[in-house]
């Protein structure tokens, strides 16, 4: 009897650290979530960005994306996702079509993968903010 509250207990305890983890992880990611949203993104001219390929990464508690970026005459032409690690933002990658259409970071988040699309979108932008690698 003894035995079996102690593994009943046991049991509960885990179930409540696991409990705890994932919500420090979901607020670390709301968190930085908020803070990518107010990047000023329409402050990013494109036509002094040299024509290359950059590289970016952002993170933001689970998520992170690592990505290659070319500009080819001041024109965002390819977005390449070389790693996105995510929960359920899969659907956050169609963003880069929307980056390259529009020729800006200043668009609108994929809905349902918020927090994706917003470390995608931080990802070029740090990209396009290093140096380039010559073509």
């Amino acid at each position: 009897m003894e035995n079996k509250k102690y593994m009943i207990l046991s049991a509960a305890m885990a179930v409540f650290l696991v409990a705890v983890l994932l919500f420090v992880a979901f607020m670390l990611t709301h968190v930085r979530t908020i803070e990518l949203k107010e990047n000023d993104y329409a402050a990013l001219d494109l036509a002094q960005v040299e024509d290359g390929s950059y590289y970016g990464e952002e993170a933001a508690g689970l998520i992170k994306v690592k990505l290659e970026v070319t500009v080819k005459n001041n024109t965002i032409s390819e977005i390449t996702i070389n790693s996105h690690r995510q929960a359920k933002g899969k659907a956050a990658e169609a963003i880069i079509f929307d980056i390259i259409e529009e020729n800006s970071l200043a668009v609108d988040a994929i809905s349902g993968a918020t927090s994706s699309s917003e470390v995608i979108k931080a990802a070029v932008y740090n990209a396009l903010n290093s140096p380039a690698e010559k073509e």
